[in-house]
């Protein structure tokens, strides 16, 4: 028996490449079957792409200020210093993450300095995600390639000692990663999903005045700046990988773009960076002075 309005929190187990969602289908059944319109109280941002395919659902926004304004009261870093390429960091044993690890290890961009694994896996388990990827024998055989590493990296934790959700106390563990890297990876909350899930982790190279990319779902940064508000740095990157549906390919793609700058000096990552000085500015300022929930506002219905 479902009793409306039903609050839902985190990223309900994902959508499939028809946006379908076990939990937002059934209730969209039920309200239909019932002929009422649902009240769904959610704290994840939806677009109105996604609430025409649940139609008998009405959704209700709840920002989560102990997520979202977690870092407001983190205002000075260190300064920008690059002695790094990539940082990432990888918590949870979800596929897109032994997937980005795995990718990042073969192409030499893992630096454990840097970069996190706060799991183990193994190679059969990620032959088995490609089976599992909507990927051709041909694709799986080629692509198998990119991500089969050591053993001993498989089987080696690299952690930071950071809490999970604890972000407030969290950002000064990572905040000399973030500033001597290039490029901070987000490793966005199941990457293998197909409707964009907009978690907190950029933030982090946000309130270090960084540049970022997300290993997330298809549509991922253009849905951050429409409902967030933020801005992309388009002067230096090909944000085309976004468009993939496939996670794999995606993945791939992502790496393949970034690589170029990879054997760059520090003066060219510099001056890269200085490129980007405006934008990175303006997310900086986008956020701690809160303009990003006036942005999210416009978008959504907040409760």
């Amino acid at each position: 028996m479902i009793s409306f309005p039903v609050t839902l929190h985190d990223h309900l187990g994902g959508f499939d490449k028809n946006w379908e969602n076990p939990i937002l289908r059934d209730l969209d059944n039920y309200a239909r079957d019932k002929k009422i319109i649902g009240d769904v109280i959610i704290d994840v941002a939806i677009g109105n792409d996604l609430l025409q395919h649940y139609p008998h659902l009405n959704y209700k926004f709840v920002l989560s200020k102990y997520v979202w304004e977690s870092m407001l009261g983190y205002n000075i870093h260190p300064a920008i210093k690059y002695k790094n390429f990539i940082c990432s960091f990888n918590g949870s044993d979800h596929v897109g993450r032994q997937l980005l690890s795995a990718r990042l290890k073969n192409q030499g961009y893992f630096n454990p300095d840097y970069c996190s694994k706060n799991f183990t896996y193994n190679n059969d388990w990620v032959l088995g995600h490609l089976n599992n990827l909507d990927l051709t024998e041909t694709e799986i055989k080629l692509y198998s390639k990119f991500f089969i590493t050591p053993n001993d990296f498989c089987n080696t934790i690299y952690s930071f000692g950071h809490v999970q959700y604890d972000h407030k106390n969290n950002i000064y563990n990572l905040e000399n990663k973030l500033t001597q890297s290039f490029l901070h990876i987000v490793s966005e909350t199941i990457p293998t999903s197909y409707y964009p899930f907009v978690t907190e982790k950029f933030l982090y190279s946000i309130v270090t005045r960084g540049l970022f990319l997300a290993y997330a779902q298809p549509g991922w940064h253009k849905f951050m700046t429409e409902y967030f508000g933020f801005k992309l740095y388009t002067n230096i990157f090909d944000y085309s990988f976004d468009d993939i549906d496939n996670p794999v390919k995606r993945l791939i793609k992502l790496i393949e773009m970034v690589s170029k700058f990879s054997n760059l000096s520090v003066d060219d990552w510099v001056d890269l960076y200085l490129l980007e000085a405006d934008t990175i500015e303006y997310n900086y300022d986008h956020y701690f002075s809160n303009n990003f929930k006036k942005s999210l506002a416009k978008k959504l219905k907040f409760l």
